[in-house]
């Protein structure tokens, strides 16, 4: 597949504490990151090169330390895999693809408990799942449910590991598994995702159906299927995604958020200011102060 992750770095309300690890060179297509408990990892080796500009990372025990956590939508979806090294059980969750912010509280993950978590990015979690994607709009369900392969072929061995390097290495020798066993994604909605990357979502329907030979309904369809949401949803969220990534990145200055607004073909600074608030959930100035960023 063409890394479209070139093109696309979607971020955390808070990204400095976020205790992500990059995938190697052969998965960036694929996957944003893993996170999760255990010692950290090494300096990151030339195979772990970032796919786009960050800050450095913490490790995961740093965004631990908070109560409670504000989770935006980055469009990506999660397997979060947990387990007692006491008890043995073991599960996980499934995290789909959400349009609005929520809260979670920090448990800080004590004593024999631990978690280990795969992020893929939108456009190639039907590639490693078992079944459709249609139902994931702000799923949280159990990994069975989309990924019982996950649960017999890496699940189970994780509580073996007890290092993120290694836990990392087996996440990536199942993945690459899985991409060889699997079929191959549609070529016209490859297309429709990269012309919206491309643009950084500020396209329009002929857009996409040019780009991807299709028919809308046709486009539709696909993107239900393998992504769970319609194509017009999903580029509101590549847009959302960029503008967070351009203000975190670039300091304020006056009128930079009538710039932005212009940039990304918002009406008006109150549009675009109400429609990022509508994805995470507070006006990018509170946001930056979640993010201590201002």
């Amino acid at each position: 597949m063409y890394n479209l992750a070139k093109l696309y770095y979607p971020i955390t309300a808070n990204p400095a504490a976020a205790g992500e690890y990059l995938p190697g060179r052969l998965l960036q297509p694929y996957i944003r990151c893993y996170w999760g408990t255990g010692p950290s990892l090494p300096e990151k080796s030339a195979d772990r090169e970032p796919a786009g500009p960050q800050d450095e990372y913490a490790t995961v025990e740093t965004s631990a330390k908070l109560s409670t956590e504000t989770i935006i939508p980055d469009s990506c979806m999660d397997i979060i895999w947990e387990w007692d090294d006491i008890t043995g059980e073991a599960g996980g969750i499934f995290c789909g693809i959400n349009d609005t912010s929520f809260e979670v509280g920090q448990d800080r993950l004590q004593g024999a408990r631990q978690r280990f978590a795969i992020r893929f990015h939108f456009w190639a979690v039907h590639l490693f799942a078992d079944e459709p994607l249609q139902e994931v709009l702000n799923a949280h369900v159990a990994v069975d449910d989309y990924f019982h392969t996950f649960r017999k072929e890496l699940g189970e061995q994780l509580r073996n590991i007890t290092t993120m390097a290694g836990r990392i290495a087996a996440a990536e020798g199942f993945l690459l598994r899985r991409l060889e066993q699997g079929g191959r994604s549609n070529d016209g909605m490859m297309n429709a995702v990269h012309q919206m990357l491309k643009s950084r979502g500020v396209v329009s329907a002929g857009e996409l159906e040019h780009s991807s030979g299709l028919s809308s309904r046709q486009l539709e369809r696909l993107f239900r299927r393998h992504i769970g949401l319609p194509p017009k949803k999903v580029a509101d969220l590549v847009r959302f995604q960029n503008v967070w990534l351009e203000l975190y990145r670039t300091p304020l200055y006056q009128g930079s958020q009538q710039d932005l607004a212009f940039t990304y073909g918002y009406s008006h600074q109150s549009h675009f200011i109400n429609n990022f608030r509508k994805f995470a959930g507070r006006t990018p100035l509170a946001a930056l102060d979640y993010a201590n960023r201002r």
